[in-house]
């Protein structure tokens, strides 16, 4: 069972090829004189079904529950085929500062018929790309491997979930939103391809604060079940 210490580690090295496009993302509130970032997105997250929206700050969910729209936005070796969950996710800031939302701790909580509710953990990007390379990997509630691609499997593999993590990486989603701006990114959740569940689902935030000054804000609920029908 690998420790809190390689988990969070790990963790963090699958964001690392992100970084970058996190700061992009936030450095409009950076820079004195400029309203927020400029780049909208593709669609308006408050019309999306599936949302929670207080104290300034909108979070929206779009679950993507069709092989085909997977494809068409990540390619043949994709989340959906893996039996993996994605999630693209918007944080749209109300307010006059910046505010971050803790990615280690969100989590998919999902109740099955007749079962008692399960937490699933969202993946890094590493952890996404080992499973799409290795299907039928570990299950939603099994201890991740320490190193993403261990999974057994020749070099190649290895150097397959390397790649494909680096390239879903900047597709992740980022912790930092700046004044009155939106930013977007995905989520991933092992589902084990029982995408039926998705109904029963909602994605919890357990810790955003506004940043300057820091003060925490409630949790975030977003339930996808509107976002089914």
């Amino acid at each position: 069972m690998e420790s809190k210490i390689v988990r969070n580690g790990m963790r963090h090295a699958g964001r690392a090829l992100a970084v970058l496009a996190v700061v992009l993302a936030a450095a409009p509130w950076m820079i004195p004189g400029t309203g927020g970032q400029t780049r909208a997105p593709e669609v308006d997250p408050a019309k999306l079904p599936a949302h929670d929206e207080h104290q300034g700050l909108l979070i929206a969910a779009d679950p993507y529950l069709s092989a085909e729209r997977c494809e068409a936005r990540f390619g043949k070796k994709n989340p959906y085929a893996a039996g993996l969950l994605a999630v693209e996710v918007y944080l749209r800031n109300n307010t006059d500062g910046p505010i971050q939302v803790s990615l280690d701790p969100i989590e998919l909580s999902v109740s099955p018929p007749g079962q008692s509710r399960q937490k699933i953990e969202a993946l890094t990007a590493l952890e996404a790309a080992s499973r799409i390379i290795h299907p039928g990997g570990p299950n939603p509630t099994a201890r991740r491997l320490p190193v993403p691609g261990a999974a057994g499997g020749s070099d190649k593999k290895a150097k397959e979930v390397q790649k494909l993590g680096a390239a879903l990486a900047p597709q992740m989603l980022g912790d930092l939103v700046g004044p009155h701006g939106t930013i977007q990114g995905f989520l991933f959740f092992d589902l084990g391809a029982q995408f039926d569940l998705v109904a029963r689902s909602t994605i919890y935030f357990p810790e955003v604060r506004h940043v300057n000054p820091q003060e925490r804000l409630l949790f975030f609920e977003v339930d996808l079940a509107p976002a089914t029908k």
